[in-house]
């Protein structure tokens, strides 16, 4: 009769390990997901599919929960605002015409303070004022807004990647808000 063969140690290890990892990455999907997925129920502006390419990607995301992802939301809004500013001056720099150029100086100044507001709002959130970190995040979402509508205004179109970063700013700020009235 055979034995029943038994896994040398290193080889068991070696399997354990490559199991934790799996379900590790399993739950911390899990977790970023089900926070997106609660976030948009209570939120129907909540754009899922960039709550949860949004917070995927961001530096520690994987091990937190509501009030990490909370914060790591308005992190992304700072990087974001910040890369809509390099626009800017990118698209100033092109020598645009004078209403174009009123435009962006607008959003210079919105992106700018945004910048700012969602700083601000990774820090209150992160004091557990949450409140406060809420109506950072409105401050946030404002500028976004007063940079789009700059455009309109001025009569011109507002252009690629700024548009697309516009756009973000709005929805990550949505996002952190939404993120962070799950808080418990």
């Amino acid at each position: 009769m055979k034995q029943p063969s038994i896994m040398s140690p290193p080889v068991a290890l070696i399997a354990a390990v490559v199991l934790a990892v799996i379900l590790t990455g399993r739950a911390v999907d899990a977790t970023v997901a089900s926070t997106c997925k609660e976030a948009a129920a209570s939120d129907v502006r909540v754009s899922l599919q960039l709550c949860l390419s949004q917070l995927s990607s961001q530096r520690g995301a994987a091990d937190a929960d509501a009030w990490g992802l909370a914060k790591v939301a308005s992190l992304a809004g700072v990087n974001n605002a910040a890369l809509a500013a390099d626009d800017v001056k990118t698209l100033l720099a092109g020598n645009p015409s004078l209403p174009m150029k009123q435009a962006l100086a607008k959003c210079d100044t919105a992106y700018s303070e945004a910048a700012v507001a969602f700083a601000q709002a990774s820090d209150e959130i992160n004091g557990r004022s949450y409140a406060t970190g809420k109506k950072k995040l409105e401050e946030a979402l404002a500028q976004a807004q007063q940079c789009n509508a700059a455009f309109g205004t001025h009569g011109v179109t507002l252009p690629q990647p700024l548009a697309q970063h516009t756009v973000d700013s709005i929805q990550i700020a949505i996002i952190a808000e939404a993120i962070t009235g799950l808080i418990k």
